[in-house]
């Protein structure tokens, strides 16, 4: 009986640590770098725990690069400061800055997304214009 109430402790506290172990750390990014991009939006998952997207931007010499941006703001965050999914649906044209993945400087956080008239979103303050 004493083996059954420790396993079923232990179990429970294993189911309640769970979501804590989901959420982790952005140090993976380097966070004191910030990229310009400006492209089309080729894919976007506007959802929680965070969005991700990406974005296809014409290179100095004309050729066509996807930009990967694995993390951003989480979508709840982004709504409550006005910017909507369909703001930035495939094929729409913004601005970013972005901050590379230390491991994969290919992969990228989203930190602010500019839309075609002006407006900022960095999912953590009110829209700018």
């Amino acid at each position: 009986m004493r083996q059954s109430f420790t396993f079923a402790l232990a179990l429970l506290g294993g189911i309640a640590a769970w979501p804590a172990s989901a959420h982790h750390s952005f140090a993976i990014f380097d966070f004191s770098t910030q990229i310009p991009y400006e492209g089309v939006v080729e894919t976007l998952d506007f959802r929680n725990p965070h969005i991700a997207m990406t974005l296809k931007v014409r290179g100095e010499d004309g050729s066509e690069q996807i930009i990967d941006f694995i993390e951003g703001a989480p979508a709840n965050m982004l709504a409550r400061t006005g910017l909507r999914p369909e703001m930035i649906a495939p094929g729409t044209k913004i601005s970013t800055l972005a901050s590379p993945l230390r491991e994969d400087p290919s992969k990228y956080f989203l930190r602010v997304i500019i839309l075609e008239d002006g407006a900022a979103y960095d999912g953590v303050a009110r829209p700018q214009r």
